[in-house]
């Protein structure tokens, strides 16, 4: 049977079959980095959570006997930015010390329009809250325990039982953490951009400027 060991298990849910090239090939990297194969899981599906799921159901074939398998969750949007080499040397120590990791990626409030930081503190019963910049930026790697963050990057010890949901407002990613609270997660930093964070703005005045003929 295979052991999960031996593997490095890269998970990418995406919408339309696609994904950023140089992000999979930084984590091959880190793979060959690891001496490791690398296994290059893609999913598609009605949903994220429906795509998770198919991630997730995906590995559970492959280690039928495992519980759960350390996964690094990569969201198809996300431009790694960062040397492999910290990546790897990152998996290494999370795994020695029996953690799970996140970093922060800006995301998109969907009301107000506004980006956050997507790594939260605080508790998975009480009210979390954002990590600032500065606390991001002054921080050492894995001393930062989180609450929540999003899936769009981490390597997480994944239960491959579990079944990920939405209820309501509440979405995949927090309520996998809500109900996995034995999963230590720690902060670390990747350089990163979300490309969902790119806004782009459109200057009417200009396109009718360059649209009117002389």
């Amino acid at each position: 049977m295979a052991d999960p060991s031996d593997y490095f298990i890269l998970s990418i849910p995406t919408h339309d079959g696609r994904a950023v090239p140089k992000s999979i090939m930084d984590l091959m990297s880190v793979a060959a980095i690891l001496k490791r194969q690398f296994l290059l899981n893609v999913q598609t599906g009605t949903g994220i959570a429906n795509t998770r799921q198919k991630c997730t159901d995906t590995v559970k074939t492959s280690f039928p006997d495992e519980k759960n398998v350390y996964i690094f969750w990569l969201d198809s949007d996300i431009l790694l930015m960062e040397n492999p080499k910290k990546i790897a040397d990152y998996i290494v120590e999370a795994e020695n010390r029996g953690l799970s990791f996140t970093t922060n990626y800006l995301g998109i409030d969907s009301y107000t329009g506004k980006t956050f930081n997507t790594a939260m503190k605080g508790d998975t019963e009480n009210y979390a809250e954002y990590y600032t910049d500065k606390e991001l930026k002054n921080a050492k790697p894995f001393e930062l325990k989180c609450a929540y963050s999003g899936f769009g990057i981490g390597y997480i010890k994944t239960p491959l039982d579990y079944k990920f949901k939405t209820i309501g407002h509440e979405q995949e990613d927090f309520l996998f953490f809500k109900d996995n609270k034995t999963i230590d997660l720690r902060y670390v930093p990747i350089s990163n951009v979300h490309i969902k964070t790119v806004n782009l703005v459109f200057d009417h005045t200009n396109f009718e400027a360059l649209s009117s003929s002389d």
